[in-house]
This record gives structure tokens, C-alpha cells and sequence, in this order.
């Protein structure tokens, strides 16, 4: 093995352990036994497919809610072509259970199978409405992620606990570089009981984080830190997930999986004012956002070299657009132009001036955070099967923004049209 440097960070009992390089990073995976949430989702969907066609695995246990046959039938939309061979492995065992119960509501012969051979637990699952009360985003995000990670303390050879957490996490921050670090925010112990108790916080003086989803990640990434000093813990943040590059498929992108395809459909369904509060008038803010399989990618290559600790995946890691860029793109693939309001968008630095409603949902569109991705910087060398520079070669950002468009724009188009009934 090739060792490859050294990064220290004060993480409030995480670390990041030394990079090395193994001849292929698939062989890791050669002897891992793995336990997966969120398997039906974006990102939980596209990782499944990463270690059922892209590594060789020992077994992976996929926690699917409500029967086997409801998960495949949900494969089945997102995942045509691909769940078939996926199943075909033979790696993949369907688990019947939900993370919210106890001990993930898992049968007690499974459960003790698992406990026994599982080294590796990736723990997708997440509710990542926006609009969910805190006190509902902590019960479906935060409870349940810490439960897990109780009970993956009970795995005999658990190896790694991966966390799927949101760089926006700490949108309480100024604008500027975010590190990969805890921005520590209060107690969150006693913000997780007055949130039970009561629906929010009492404390005064906590920041606004924009969203309760948001906050309930701040405090569940605290909680567990906190709670779990021996768990060989990574915690992964991607900013927004955008539609695959490639795999599964290109432009792979589940309902509702990925925000900022949601805000073009709803904006290109309904213009608003368009009046956006900025911190530049030039709208030359990023929009931070990288492609799932990217993340899954990268995902999978720092277990596979040992990272503990917290990693960013976001837009320094792929190709960083702007808000500008971002309108410029839904401008010219929107149906109907002639109901664009004059002008479609506009961007202000005063705060008197009242935003549109949709810049008033999504108030991250308008701040310039930069997430730092320096922890990844050394993956973009690996080669095999999961390589960052293989999926990127070739990759044509803006075409593929533009693709992106065009399927969102053919939707709306495609809707069945309502009679009047006058």
C-alpha cells in the first residue's frame, strides 16, 4: 500500500485516519458484508447499484419498508432496465422493516444474522422534505439515524457507519468557505429534548437555518459525534443532489430526489416575480450541486480507504454554476415564454425589497457558501470501476444541464390537460 498524506481535523471525537491506496479499490468491497437504508431512494438506489454492478460484495442487506414487493415495484419505475441484473446477483437481501421502529423493526432471526456478519453499515434513508415541521423532520431524520447507530454498535465485525448527512447543515454559517468541521451551535442534547417537549427551541440565540430539515441534520450530526466517540463513523455531506451523469442510467433523477430539479419544474409550471435577495447582484453566486453517481462514487471510495470523519460532496468536486447560469438554463427551455414575467428574474442586495415566493422557499439560491471538498481531492486518481475521473472524462456539464431542462420542460408539457368544467 501507497500512503498518501495525512488529514487532521478537530471533529468533536471524528478524525480522518491515513489515505492509502490499495491496487483496486474494489477489492474492499470483496469482503464486506453491507446493511443499507434508504435503498429505495436517490442516492441509497444509485449506491446499490454501485455495489451490485460496479464491485463484487460478500452480501447486501437493503432495509425496504412495507413488503419486498413494493420495493421492487418502486425499482421497477426508477430502475427498469437495471433491477432485473441487479437482482440477478444474488448479493442483494430485502429486509422488511423502517428505520423508525425499534431495532429497525427488523425480524429477530434476521436481525441476529446480521449482527453477526455485517461490516459495513450505509445509512441513506432520510425525509428530506423542506417544508416538514423540526419536530417532524427530528422524529423521521434524527431519532432514527442515532437508534441505528446504537444498534450497528452491536455488529461484531462492523467496520464503518456511514451517515448521508447535507452540507447545508450548517447554513447558520455567514457566506464564505465551509469546512468540512462541526460549526457547533449550542447544546444539542438540550435542543433535541425542548424540540421533543415542545416543537422547537427555547434557547435564544440560535441562528436561522433556513429550513427545520436543515437544523434537525445540524443536531442529529452533533448527537452522533457525541453520543458514538468508538464508531468508526464517516459522515458525508452532499449539497444538492442533481440527476446522474451515467449510472444507473443517464439523468436517473427519482421524483422528488433531487431540489433543484423541483425548483425548475416549479418554476417553469408557474413564473413568479422572480425577485431573488442576493448577496451580488450578478447572480454569480454558486448553486451548489453534484450528480448522485458522483456522490456515490465518492461515497464508496473514502470507505474504501478508511476515511472517518466528515467529507463534503458538492460542486468543487464536479463544475460550480451560478444562479445566473442556473436562470439562463430554465429561460431558455420554458414552455410557454410569453407568461414569463418582465423581467423573468431579477436580483437585488437590498433587503427592504420583498422576494418572490419561490426565492422565499428556497432561500439557499440566494447565498454564496463554498463548500470546501479538500478531503476528496485525492480520489480523483483512483482508477477502477468507481473512478471520479472516468465517470467525469468526456462529461459535458452545460449539455448536460441543458438535457436536464429539456426532460423537465417535456413533462410539463406532457401533463394531461383539465377540461373546464364551465
Amino acid at each position: 500500500m501507497q500512503p498518501v498524506g495525512r488529514l487532521h481535523s478537530q471533529l468533536h471525537g471524528a478524525y480522518l485516519t491515513n489515505f492509502t491506496i490499495p491496487s483496486a479499490p474494489s477489492t474492499f468491497f470483496q469482503s464486506q458484508t453491507i446493511f443499507l437504508t434508504g435503498g429505495t431512494g436517490g442516492l441509497g438506489g444509485c449506491v446499490l447499484f454501485k455495489l451490485t454492478m460496479r464491485v463484487d460484495t460478500q452480501k447486501i442487506y437493503v432495509l425496504v419498508r412495507g413488503s419486498e414487493a413494493r420495493a421492487k415495484a418502486h425499482w421497477a419505475s426508477t430502475m427498469p432496465a437495471q433491477i432485473g441484473p441487479m437482482l440477478a446477483t444474488g448479493k442483494i437481501q430485502l429486509v422488511v422493516g423502517d428505520t423508525k421502529e425499534h431495532d429497525c423493526g427488523i425480524a429477530p432471526a434476521v436481525l441476529a444474522e446480521m449482527a453477526g456478519c455485517v461490516t459495513l453499515v450505509i445509512h441513506c434513508a432520510a425525509n428530506i422534505s423542506l417544508t416538514a415541521p423540526l419536530k417532524q423532520s427530528i422524529l423521521d431524520n434524527c431519532l432514527p439515524t442515532l437508534a441505528l447507530a446504537q444498534l450497528a454498535g452491536t455488529f461484531k465485525k462492523l467496520s464503518k457507519f456511514v451517515h448521508v448527512s447535507t452540507a447545508y447543515a450548517n447554513v447558520h454559517l455567514l457566506d464564505g468557505v465551509v469546512e468540512e468541521r462541526v460549526y457547533p451551535v449550542g447544546d444539542p442534547e438540550r435542543h433535541l429534548s425542548e424540540i421533543l417537549d415542545t416543537g422547537s427551541i427555547v434557547q435564544t440565540g440560535v441562528p436561522n437555518f433556513l429550513q427545520p430539515y436543515t437544523l434537525a441534520k445540524h443536531i442529529t450530526e452533533r448527537l452522533l459525534l457525541a453520543r458514538n466517540p468508538r464508531l468508526p463513523l464517516l459522515i458525508v455531506r452532499p449539497s444538492f443532489i442533481a440527476p446522474a451523469i451515467s449510472e444507473p442510467y443517464p439523468q436517473y433523477s427519482p421524483k422528488g430526489a433531487c431540489p433543484m430539479s423541483t425548483y425548475i419544474r416549479t418554476y417553469m409550471s408557474a413564473p413568479d416575480s422572480g425577485v431573488f435577495r442576493v448577496t451580488s447582484s450578478a447572480a454569480d453566486n454558486v448553486v451548489d450541486e453534484i450528480p448522485v453517481d458522483l456522490v456515490a462514487n465518492l461515497l464508496l471510495l473514502h470507505v474504501a480507504h478508511g476515511t472517518t470523519g466528515i467529507v463534503h460532496a458538492g460542486a468543487q468536486s464536479y463544475v460550480p454554476r451560478t444562479l445566473g447560469q442556473l436562470h439562463a438554463t430554465i429561460l431558455a427551455h420554458i414552455p410557454r415564454p410569453e407568461r414569463l414575467p418582465q423581467p423573468p428574474f431579477q436580483y437585488v442586495t437590498d433587503a427592504c425589497i420583498e422576494e418572490g415566493r419561490y426565492a422565499t422557499f428556497w432561500r439557499a439560491l440566494g447565498r454564496d457558501w463554498q463548500f470546501s471538498t479538500k478531503a476528496s481531492e485525492f480520489l480523483t486518481n483512483i482508477e477502477g470501476p468507481l473512478s471520479i475521473r472516468g465517470l467525469l472524462d468526456g462529461h459535458d456539464a452545460a449539455a448536460f444541464m441543458d438535457e436536464r431542462a429539456r426532460l423537465v420542460a417535456r413533462g410539463i408539457a406532457d401533463r394531461p390537460k383539465h377540461k373546464s368544467k364551465l
